[in-house]
């Protein structure tokens, strides 16, 4: 097999090791929720649960391992069919998107940025202005639907498919405790992004009414976010 041919077949393997990534990850994520609230009195379940965990981390890890060693070697294949087909620089393109989309690399564009904090205690009801895991679940959501391309949470990058739970008075994000102010950036295009989250009765407007510490969407023009990582990992 030629090189043009080779570097066709191995990014079609990491397509398809890519979208087994992504499978995997979203099951991860969903077991480590599931077992973040553990069920009361139930060892059995809890002990499957936990079992259930390592096993997917084991996959994931293995996965990702296989993707990597994909990658370094379609490098080469690329150096050395520079400048060949469309076809061929159009599968390149086709898997640089899919790389971002996994949160493989690092990304770096315009976007917003947006800051969130608790709200000032003034009742006895403090988990009334506290910034829970939804609120963070929710403005990432909002803010993929938006299209942004690239979403990070105090410097953590965020998929679609990321864990973003409360655990006791601070929020993990794939794995990593976080505590607030929680500063929320996003690349895509400004105008779009900061649209749709200060839209009249949107997101921002519901978080304020909450009674949440919520700063205006500020324009940058270069903004960097790195790889996705997941302290579950390893």
């Amino acid at each position: 097999m030629n090189a043009q041919g080779r570097v066709i077949a191995s990014l079609t393997v990491v397509a398809v090791a890519l979208g087994y990534m992504l499978t995997v990850s979203y099951r991860q994520n969903h077991a480590a929720a599931a077992l973040g609230v553990l069920v009361s009195g139930n060892s059995a379940v809890n002990r499957q649960l936990a079992e259930r965990l390592s096993e997917l981390k084991q996959s994931n890890q293995e996965a990702q391992q296989q993707l990597a060693s994909l990658t370094q070697e379609i490098a080469q294949y690329e150096q050395i069919s520079a400048g060949s087909t469309d076809s061929v620089q159009a599968l390149q393109q086709r898997m640089a998107g899919e790389r971002i989309l996994a949160g493989l690399t690092p990304v770096h564009g315009p976007g917003i940025q947006v800051t969130l904090n608790d709200g000032s205690a003034g009742g006895s009801d403090v988990e009334q202005i506290l910034a829970h895991d939804w609120t963070l679940r929710n403005l990432v959501n909002e803010l993929f639907t938006a299209g942004a391309e690239a979403v990070a949470i105090n410097d953590y990058r965020v998929l679609a498919t990321s864990s973003i739970e409360c655990q006791g008075p601070v929020v993990s994000v794939n794995g990593h405790r976080l505590g607030a102010p929680f500063t929320v950036v996003a690349i895509g295009d400004p105008a779009v992004l900061s649209s749709a989250l200060e839209i009249q009765g949107g997101i921002l407007d519901a978080m304020r009414q909450e009674g949440l510490q919520v700063s205006t969407p500020e324009v940058e023009n270069d903004i960097h976010i790195p790889a996705y990582t997941n302290s579950l990992q390893g």
